[in-house]
């Protein structure tokens, strides 16, 4: 089968590699019908996340259950799955906690030996261990591409929504209008948030999170958004502010934009040294900061909203009219 693969720094090309079989009595095997390129598989080209030559890359899939072992017993061959971006066996403390991003013996799809060794769905076919724990039946009614969503960029959203604490009535400001950043601006509006602002530097994005319902867009090369966002909320700051770049540009202006006792909520992937905060100023404001990888126990429920009514802006947070905003592989 055709396989895309890491082939060193700024590299990719596509192999010939064995189908994959089932190995253990919890795989199955999926035929990939769509995956997509994520902000981390750019990162893996340029280095930012280090995996070794010829790794499977991707990590964001969908497709239809071709093999079970016989312990797997949520799903059955010809199912429409989609499959989480982290593998989690379901049955470790961390796992039992619902902390399965923290799985004692699982890691990343597509992320080489570094994050577990396990390969990634850039191909036509992919083994999925521990399948009852790593994919979610996908609704009827709920389109692939719909379903795409869940397996990151929809999920990291919503949890770094989660991790800013929105409440009822609060300002929510969120820095980067890609594909996660729409998908927090889309999920923000699930806390009911008074004004949710966005901020990005290309216009054809803010379009797309105008589209999404955001109150205020900022284009940030043309005009200060801390400024904005003071003016909005008479010189107190927001509630909330969300990193969704992996900048330090945008964390600082996530910081100066905060209010006193606001909440940072950080999903952007910065490089890999370190990045300075300024703690006294934090401790001073008494600002709290969370950051982390998305949890995907939320994927069954994020399914279910796209299925009960909230499509149109999950449409819109991933459309690829005109500008794009996210690229889909189909194999």
């Amino acid at each position: 089968m055709k396989a895309v693969a890491y082939d060193g720094a700024g590299s990719v090309r596509i192999l010939d590699v064995p189908k994959p079989v089932v190995e253990d009595t919890k795989d199955a095997i999926v035929q990939i019908t769509h995956a997509t390129i994520c902000g981390s598989d750019l990162n893996i080209l340029n280095g930012k996340i280090p995996v070794e030559e010829n790794a499977t890359l991707g990590h964001e899939g969908i497709g239809i259950v071709e093999d079970v072992g016989p312990d797997v017993k949520r799903f059955k061959k010809g199912d429409r799955v989609a499959i989480s971006y982290t593998a989690q066996c379901g049955e470790c403390d961390s796992c039992k906690e619902g902390l399965v991003v923290f799985c004692e013996h699982g890691g990343m799809f597509g992320h080489g030996a570094t994050w577990g060794g396990f390969d990634g769905c850039q191909a036509e076919y992919l083994r999925v261990p521990w399948a009852d724990a790593c994919l979610e039946l996908i609704p009827e009614g709920v389109s692939e591409e719909q379903a795409m969503l869940v397996t990151d960029n929809l999920v990291t959203g919503y949890q770094a929504c989660k991790f800013g604490s929105i409440e009822p009535g609060s300002v929510v400001a969120v820095f980067g209008a890609g594909p996660v950043g729409l998908c927090a601006m889309a999920c923000a509006r699930l806390f009911g948030p008074s004004i949710v602002v966005g901020v990005d530097l290309l216009d054809y994005r803010l379009e797309a999170a105008k589209k999404l319902g955001v109150d205020v867009v900022i284009n940030a090369g043309e005009t200060n958004p801390v400024a904005v966002i003071k003016e909005l909320t008479n010189g107190k700051g927001a509630d909330v502010t969300i990193e969704a770049v992996g900048s330090t540009d945008t964390l600082d202006a996530c910081l100066e934009s905060v209010r006193s006792a606001g909440n940072i909520s950080v999903l952007g992937v910065f490089p890999l040294e370190k990045v300075g905060v300024n703690i006294r100023d934090m401790l001073r404001r008494n600002i709290q900061m969370r950051c982390g990888r998305a949890n995907m126990i939320h994927m069954g429920r994020l399914l279910s909203l796209i299925k009960n009514g909230a499509r149109e802006a999950y449409d819109i947070a991933v459309s690829r009219s005109g500008n794009v905003l996210k690229i889909m592989l189909n194999p």
